[in-house]
């Protein structure tokens, strides 16, 4: 039971880091400051780039060793899953999924978000500002298709936040922090 608690705190730690990353602070982006206007990362200012230390591919996920099979013994999944990835790169621009899915009792739930924009890197205090630019959200109810989703986030849901980082030597991985969050997740060096 111990370690059910510890898989359910963790759970719960990425679910409100991942909360706090949409949040973010109170200021809503300007799409059309320095933005292509087609929905895409805009290009970045002269000069935003990102120290080669944070530039990368960054993952902390989860996932259950249990798996799951229906009625007719096809594979549906493992019981939990849940990842949230960082990707940087040096033009000053970063890329971000949150995923998580769980199977109970032969029903699959899964919710992915995406977004994408400019991120602007503070050295001195080893922290940087996220600016997403665009976003999407979808959802699957294998029991409730009808509750299905697949939308562009809204204006009023790409909010600025501002993280804490500090990378590991060996750039082995990165922690990331804000004020929801003090104690922060360390996400991994990745390579896709």
């Amino acid at each position: 039971m111990n370690k059910m608690r510890m898989v359910f705190m963790a759970l719960l730690g990425l679910a409100l880091l991942s909360a706090a990353c949409k949040k973010g602070g109170t200021e809503n982006v300007d799409l059309t400051e320095n933005s292509s206007g087609d929905g895409s990362a805009p290009n970045p200012k002269p000069g935003a780039t990102i120290p080669a230390e944070l530039v990368g591919k960054w993952s902390y996920g989860i996932f259950s060793p249990t798996n799951f099979w229906d009625y007719t013994g096809k594979y549906t999944g493992n019981a939990y899953e849940q990842a949230l990835v960082f990707e940087f790169h040096a033009n000053g621009t970063y890329e971000e999924y949150v995923i998580n899915s769980t199977t109970s009792y032969n029903c699959r739930t899964e919710a992915y978000t995406f977004f994408k924009g400019t991120v602007k890197v503070n050295e001195a205090n080893h922290s940087f500002v996220i600016t997403p630019t665009s976003g999407n959200y979808r959802g699957f109810y294998s029991c409730a298709p009808k509750s299905n989703i697949n939308r562009d986030a809204r204006k009023d849901e790409l909010k600025q936040e501002t993280m804490n980082y500090q990378v590991e030597s060996g750039k082995t991985a990165v922690k990331l922090s804000d004020a929801e969050n003090p104690q922060g997740v360390r996400l991994k060096a990745i390579s896709w």
